[in-house]
């Protein structure tokens, strides 16, 4: 009943949620187990998009209650692996999806929230947080710039390889831009 009842949910709220959307997405790929989807999103839209096992577990059965996904029970030592591969609904669903405009959501991030909040507390108690944030930026634009480099070398159509270097890029531009905000941020106003 309450397996049911979590499915009615997801697949009610499937209008709004992009998980059913990142898991038909990369199924499209190659079938496989909700550990092998939290890896594959964590390696590729990780740094653009997270899902928790507590949003892929009832996702996956919801997309399966709904059609969208067949599942596989394989044996695997003491336990059994669910593997679950996308269905000609789901290809459907994923291409309607892909056809729509994409909605603008406001981001939630705390470093912004800090800034703001920090007109309320000493000029000094900023600084940390720009500092971090610029390091923070720096680090993430060095592991960008390296999956940059391994996106030209993989194997992959000539467009695949554009759309993953298009997001690629997006992120690298994202962390220039932050740090050259912090620094900005840390010259005495």
């Amino acid at each position: 009943m309450l397996d049911r009842y979590i499915c009615e949910i997801y697949l009610l709220d499937m209008s709004r949620s992009r998980t059913p959307f990142v898991v038909l997405g990369l199924l499209l790929w190659e079938p496989m187990s909700g550990y092998d989807l939290k890896s594959t999103i964590e390696r590729t839209v990780g740094h653009f998009w997270q899902e928790s096992y507590g949003q892929l577990y009832p996702t996956l059965k919801a997309l399966h209650a709904e059609g969208h996904v067949t599942l596989d029970v394989e044996a695997a030592g003491a336990r059994q692996r669910k593997v679950y591969a996308i269905t000609p609904a789901g290809r459907a669903a994923f291409s309607d999806w892909l056809a729509q405009p994409h909605e603008v959501t406001p981001a939630r991030n705390e470093l912004l929230l800090k800034v703001f909040f920090a007109s309320v507390a000493e000029p000094h108690a900023l600084v940390p947080h720009l500092e971090a944030a610029r390091r923070q930026a720096q680090e993430r634009l060095e592991v960008l710039v390296a999956i940059r480099e391994a996106v030209r070398v993989e194997e992959a159509t000539d467009h695949q390889r554009r759309c993953w270097l298009l997001t690629v890029e997006y992120g690298i531009r994202m962390a220039e831009a932050t740090i050259g905000w912090a620094t900005d941020g840390l010259e005495p106003g």
